[in-house]
């Protein structure tokens, strides 16, 4: 993180590494996000030193596993933590704060540290690791996503764009099978209701699918449940930990 811009002027800089061995990954990171900090919540910008593991070899469990409701729920490429598409009690109960206008251009904001609520792929690529990545043209549709970070069970979380088939003859963009049948203002789970679909271009519940290549990956999505509705494989110990 090195060459990123970093937050601005009175801000840590970012800084985060990775290490594998021969079954896990693991990154040490401050949470401070590589773009220009743009205040969305009282909360103040500060560097908190964390440290996750992950599988290298995550498996689909027999039955799938909620995603917490408050605190971590994975990891971007750039070291920043992702939530759950939902705020705490406070300032809209439960509510779903993308929906409410409480993110940033790269969906993030602060609460006792930065994290993403939703994933945008030209800010977590390369060629995003400017000042402001979500001036940033939109990526090319017909180009399949990159990995834009992973889930604590292991899986990794593409951008939305994906190959149907293992020759990628054609790109289309994954879409969430969740639909909104209340007014999200708050408790956000309680108005969406998942309703699986045959089309190719619908996600499973947990917002993933079985790729071309017979893996699996979620997807980040334009709406809701954005990065994940529950995890297929089985979450590190670390999920979790926001604040009440």
């Amino acid at each position: 993180m090195s060459s990123a811009p970093g937050p601005g002027d009175g801000y840590p800089s970012p800084e985060l590494s990775g290490s594998c061995d021969e079954s896990t990954f693991t990154i040490q990171t401050n949470q401070v996000p590589h773009y220009s900090f743009v205040p969305m919540t009282p909360n103040a910008l500060t560097a908190v030193e964390a440290t996750w593991t992950i599988t290298l070899n995550p498996e689909i469990a027999d039955d799938p596993t909620e995603i917490p409701l408050l605190g971590l729920a994975g990891f971007t490429v750039a070291g920043t933590p992702w939530f759950g598409p939902n705020e705490g009690p406070h300032p809209d109960p439960w509510g779903d704060p993308i929906y409410n206008g409480l993110m940033d251009g790269c969906l993030g904001h602060t609460a006792d540290a930065y994290h993403n609520h939703g994933l945008v792929q030209k800010c977590l690529v390369q060629s995003g690791v400017v000042a402001e990545p979500w001036t940033l043209e939109d990526p090319d549709p017909g180009e399949p996503s990159p990995i834009l970070g992973w889930a604590m069970d292991g899986f990794p979380i593409y951008g939305p764009y994906g190959c149907t088939d293992p020759e990628c003859s054609e790109v289309i963009e994954l879409e969430s099978g969740w639909e909104q049948t209340g007014d999200p203002t708050t408790d956000a789970w309680d108005n969406h209701a998942y309703v699986e679909k045959e089309s190719p271009n619908y996600l499973d519940q947990c917002n993933g699918r079985v790729q071309p290549d017979g893996t699996y990956g979620y997807h980040a999505t334009a709406t809701f449940p954005y990065i994940l509705g529950c995890y297929v494989g089985t979450p590190a110990d670390s999920v979790g930990g926001g604040p009440p």
